[in-house]
């Protein structure tokens, strides 16, 4: 069975001015349908980078990228769009929501561009309003909501189009910590569901309650394995040498 996400050695490079920025180097991973993934590390780490890919907002300077078995990298704009509506359902940090239309029309808006029916549109934001918990919320508008309660909304949006992939960039970054707490159990309840999550994020204590994590440093994978095992909290390539002495403090053969 073919992964549903796959880096083949993907290399993301950027030139500023003389010298050229690996944000992506030679990254290699797959994520099967139905896991709970976060990718995690620090500004610079290369895992923003990550998510544009994945999501197709972004292409390899070399190396492939398969979504569901198709070559990204090969797509034109307009398959890369229709790919991101059909296959990809995004969770932001600042949720991303139009103030002046309802909930419901915010939830239809990836639905319009994905050309589906008024009537079917309308059914399918309904149903995920509900799946939140806000089926009763219908004709408010966003800023009648609390954060968590708009983040709900940015997920119900995502979930509309019954993507293949959940992508939730820093999902919890504008909410206090209860409030997180509350949206990553839902991402949790979406995994046990069935749906794949690709969660980003550069919080250790987030990236812990996902199934599995990768670690990314200077653009490179530096763990990728259980979320639950020691090492994944812990960066392995972070060694730190014992202290070098003075030679003037080293103790001579036959000192006291």
């Amino acid at each position: 069975m073919s992964a549903l996400i796959e880096f083949d050695n993907v290399c993301k490079y950027y030139q500023m001015g003389d010298t050229t920025v690996k944000a992506a180097d030679h990254i290699s991973m797959k994520i099967n349908k139905g896991e709970f993934v976060a990718i995690v590390g620090q500004s610079g780490s290369g895992k923003s980078t990550c998510m544009n890919i994945i999501g197709c907002l972004d292409v390899p300077t070399a190396g492939t990228y398969r979504l569901n078995g198709r070559d990204v990298g090969k797509m034109n704009k307009d398959e890369l769009a229709e790919i991101r509506n059909e296959m990809l359902g995004f969770i932001f940090q600042q949720y991303n929501l139009l103030p002046k239309l309802s909930l419901l029309e915010n939830v239809e808006v990836p639905l319009v561009y994905a050309g589906i029916p008024l009537a079917e549109r309308k059914r399918r934001a309904t149903a995920s309003l509900e799946r939140v918990g806000l089926g009763d919320k219908l004709k408010n508008k966003p800023n009648q909501l609390s954060g968590g309660q708009q983040q709900r909304v940015s997920i119900a949006r995502a979930l509309a189009g019954d993507p293949a992939v959940i992508l939730a960039d820093e999902p919890t970054g504008a909410l206090d910590s209860h409030t997180g707490r509350e949206v990553l159990g839902m991402l949790q309840e979406l995994h046990r569901q069935g749906n794949t999550v690709v969660l980003i994020t550069h919080d250790n204590s987030i990236a812990v309650q996902a199934q599995r994590i990768i670690r990314l440093e200077d653009g490179r994978v530096v763990y990728d394995g259980d979320a639950h095992a020691p090492e994944a909290v812990v960066q392995p390539n972070l060694v730190i040498p014992d202290p070098v002495k003075p030679q003037n403090e080293t103790k001579q053969e036959g000192s006291v």
